[in-house]
């Protein structure tokens, strides 16, 4: 299989790479043009791919050409409005265009989020499954969530209108090696200390090699066009569990200070009633209630459906997976 990565100079995008070169794929790594090629995949045959996919022109037309599947991961979770929103959703509108005016037949996995679905719409402890319903109201949700929510749909409207395989992979929170901190503990206040919000709910982690691997079987697997995979790992450990982890790393130097999850709900619910009672306040954007549920309401994640479908396993524990996560967080 020729593998175009987009977003390959990204924190998951150099673990895809991995992953495929380890199965034996031949990968085209997409990046922009001001990214160098990592030193140790220059001997492995990686080809560098020097573009941005918010430009127009007939570069892309000459990658796709070239490609059996496309691995779609360009995206980013931070910046201006504008700038996420061109970065997600702009660039994934060039791709599919691109792909239809070409005729590109292939298959397609694309990298979406647990954000897209409506878990204000959804009781705490719930099942989350892939027959969740997506969010209704994506602009009242924080920028990640909306320009994801939009992303997706730009893809899903490819997958009715084309004979491009499509599958979809939604990935909760990925974390590893470099990316410890992680939003759904709360709040850090400095490199050292953490304000742990609640302590109990369960986080949707994913391991970034298990989300890797999930990827390349969907690029691999015939029984994976058309589906969507939610991508969270075995066994999900509350807030405090990773938390635990997280200060044991440098226990002499690392504190974690709880804070009552119902105190910052009533805190967050008092500022908005105060705001559209017309006082003169601006609450903090992740204490709206509409983006506050989403993040810290207790879920179950039922994440079987690769497994029934595809047949894959993750390839890590979650004791390696935190084993190696908090191995480069030490002292």
């Amino acid at each position: 299989m020729k593998a175009l990565v987009t977003g390959a100079g990204g924190f998951l995008g150099g673990y895809v790479v991995d992953e495929l070169l380890r199965r034996g794929h031949e990968v085209h790594a997409l990046m922009r043009p001001s990214r160098e090629l990592p030193s140790e995949w220059e001997g492995r045959g990686v080809k560098r791919v020097a573009l941005d996919l918010r430009d127009r022109g007939d570069g892309l037309s000459h990658a796709l050409a070239d490609c059996d599947a496309v691995f779609h991961l360009a995206a980013t979770t931070s910046g201006t409005w504008r700038s996420m929103f061109d970065t997600t959703v702009t660039a994934t509108e060039r791709l599919v265009d691109t792909m239809r005016a070409d005729g590109w037949r292939g298959r397609l996995v694309h990298v979406s989020s647990f954000s897209v679905y409506g878990l204000n719409q959804v009781r705490a402890h719930s099942k989350i499954d892939e027959s969740t319903p997506l969010e209704p109201n994506p602009r009242l949700r924080d920028d990640y969530a909306w320009t994801k929510w939009l992303q997706e749909r730009v893809v899903r409207e490819l997958q009715a209108e084309s004979d491009v395989e499509v599958a979809i992979v939604r990935p909760g929170i990925i974390y590893g090696p470099g990316r410890a901190f992680q939003h759904q503990l709360g709040r850090e206040l400095s490199p050292n200390a953490l304000l742990m919000y609640g302590g109990l709910v369960t986080m949707r982690l994913n391991f970034v090699e298990n989300t890797a691997s999930l990827l390349a079987e969907c690029g691999e697997s015939p029984r994976a066009a058309g589906e969507i995979f939610n991508a969270v790992d075995p066994r999900p450990q509350r807030q405090y569990e990773y938390a635990r982890r997280w200060r044991d790393a440098d226990p002499d130097n690392r504190k974690v200070i709880p804070f009552p999850l119902f105190a910052l709900r009533l805190f967050g619910a008092g500022l908005t009633r105060a705001e559209k009672a017309g006082v003169a306040v601006s609450p903090p954007s992740f204490l709206d209630p509409y983006k506050l549920k989403p993040a810290y309401a207790d879920f179950r994640y039922d994440t079987s459906k690769a497994t029934r479908v595809l047949g894959w396993q993750p390839p890590v524990s979650r004791e390696q997976a935190l084993d190696k996560t908090f191995a480069e967080v030490g002292p």
